[in-house]
């Protein structure tokens, strides 16, 4: 190992990073070099003692985890020369022990298991169907354990993957369940390594001082990626089924990802889980996922992913010669139920967050559901139930939610008579503040004229005059200054030409319809 240069000069700690990188990379280059270089002349001893120099170079504990990701691309580039090398060597007939007793001789830890990692997986894949096959890949994900420092454990799984994610028993392929292993065994591999390296990322943030901590989230940020492989590769087995996965893949990642109790592990895992797996995957198992969701540690953006499964099934859904959403999966008999356990859960949860929520279940209903009018008002009502303050600030963020969940329905039905068929359409707009409220109605009438909708009878008025109150009669609560003269005339006007939409053939029912307007 390489002795650190302090500089003479104070230098920013990025000009750092980039000098301790370029050190180390140097180092790299030169040892691998030296080892290619051995190897084209047979000297295997020689050839493994410069990769251990090499590999060394992962000891440091002076690099940023981005620094030490970008070290250990270069270092994992290099070994696959070694490991056609290995190949060779295999095909030629040298015995397994040979290489396994002379890899033993790295004196330390770190490149050791990283040369263990590379001879146990070249010998998988020169004997594919050795009776040692599943042995040596649970010694090899065991062995692991030996690294106590959490990042560098965390990139020797991450290798240790990466090397092992194309050889991994599958459906398909013949195997022996007594020597190579099945689809099962893979699924208990790559469990057990996604479980260790989501452990040493929770742990990645207890490291150093408090005053670090935000450095360190940032960092471990950078790190996410390393975890989420282990999903990737999970998804990726074509022996994962909808009852495998529902049986074992699911609850064995629930697990983790609820039991680690960590914010940025928990919001970006569940997030990664919606991303990687089959859409038909997620429609068999919501129940399950959505009562996860309801277990997270509070400060987890919880809305975040339930948006995010919904939007993914919405756009399922109506994928051109899809097979659309299973008849006997009722989305909206789930949803509604799941979102309301999530909500009671977290008492402190935002108002704005809880109306992002609906605003997502509407569009469900809407464009899953399109002709169920009854499904929409359903979330109107829970809304309603939901608000128990009186009037709601225009500028705040859950005014423009409640805007966002009311226009829905005017813009996606683009008839105000569907629009009065939601019986709490207008009890949710009231809660609204004055301008919000005359907003809404301009916004209402609007959408009639561009639609050029006729109103036919007297009740019709009614209940559109009802909902556009606040440009009629003059309200409690709005601003004792007289209104701006441009804006009162704008809003006139659309009064004015709403009422000659009001036209009935029947003399009588006309009659009823101007009078009432």
């Amino acid at each position: 190992m390489r002795g650190v240069v302090i500089p003479t000069t104070q230098q920013s700690p990025q000009d750092e990073q980039e000098n301790l990188l370029d050190e180390a990379i140097q180092v790299v280059k030169v040892q691998s070099f030296q080892m290619k270089r051995c190897l084209d002349k047979k000297k295997l001893m020689d050839a493994l003692k410069h990769a251990c120099n090499m590999l060394g170079e992962l000891r440091t504990s002076m690099l940023s985890p981005k620094s030490y990701y970008e070290l250990y691309t270069t270092i994992s580039d290099e070994l696959h020369y070694l490991e056609v090398y290995l190949k060779d060597e295999f095909a030629k007939g040298r015995k397994v022990a040979d290489l396994y007793e002379l890899v033993q001789y790295a004196g330390n830890i770190i490149p050791r298991f990283y040369l263990l990692i590379t001879v146990g997986i070249v010998y998988v894949k020169s004997y594919p169907q050795n009776i040692f096959q599943k042995d040596i890949l649970k010694d090899l994900v065991e062995m692991c354990h030996g690294v106590q420092h959490p990042l560098r454990d965390l990139f020797l799984r991450n290798y240790l993957l990466q090397c092992t994610r194309n050889i991994l028993p599958d459906e398909g392929e013949p195997t022996d369940e007594e020597t190579t292993g099945d689809i099962s065994d893979s699924i208990d591999f790559v469990l057990l390594n996604f479980a260790e390296m989501n452990k040493l990322w929770v742990r990645m943030q207890h490291q150093g001082h408090s005053r670090d901590r935000e450095k360190r989230e940032r960092e471990r940020q950078e790190l996410r990626i390393l975890v989420g492989t282990n999903l990737v590769c999970l998804s990726q087995l074509k022996g994962v089924n909808v009852e495998r996965y529902k049986q074992i893949v699911l609850s064995g990642i629930l697990e983790q990802v609820v039991n680690c109790r960590d914010a940025l592990a928990q919001e970006y895992l569940m997030a990664c889980f919606i991303q990687v797996f089959p859409d038909e995957f997620h429609l068999q198992t919501l129940n399950p996922f959505l009562q996860a969701c309801a277990k997270l540690y509070q400060n987890v953006n919880v809305k975040n992913i339930i948006i995010a499964l919904i939007d993914r099934l919405v756009l399922f859904a109506h994928q051109e010669d899809g097979p659309g959403i299973p008849a006997d999966i009722k989305l909206f008999d789930i949803f509604p139920q799941q979102v309301a356990t999530v909500i009671q859960s977290r008492q402190d949860m935002p108002l704005e967050d809880v109306v992002s929520l609906q605003v997502s279940l509407i569009n469900l209903a809407m464009k899953c559901y399109p002709d169920q009018v009854d499904y929409v008002d359903k979330v109107l009502e829970t809304t309603v139930e939901i608000f128990n303050l009186e009037h709601i600030a225009t500028s705040s963020a859950v005014s423009k939610e409640l805007t966002r969940l009311l226009k829905i329905p005017v813009d996606t039905y683009k008839n105000i008579l569907t629009v009065l068929k939601l019986k709490h359409f207008h009890p949710l707009s009231l809660y609204f503040d004055y301008e919000s409220r005359k907003s809404m109605s301009c916004y209402v009438l609007s959408t009639v004229l561009d639609y050029n909708t006729e109103i036919v009878s007297q009740d019709q008025v009614d209940s559109i005059m009802n909902l556009v109150f606040t440009l009629i009669q003059d309200q409690p609560d709005q601003p004792v200054e007289d209104p701006d003269p441009e804006d009162f005339a704008d809003e006139q006007s659309l009064v004015g030409r709403f009422i000659y939409l009001l036209r009935s053939e029947d003399p009588d029912q006309q009659y009823l319809i101007l009078n009432t307007a």
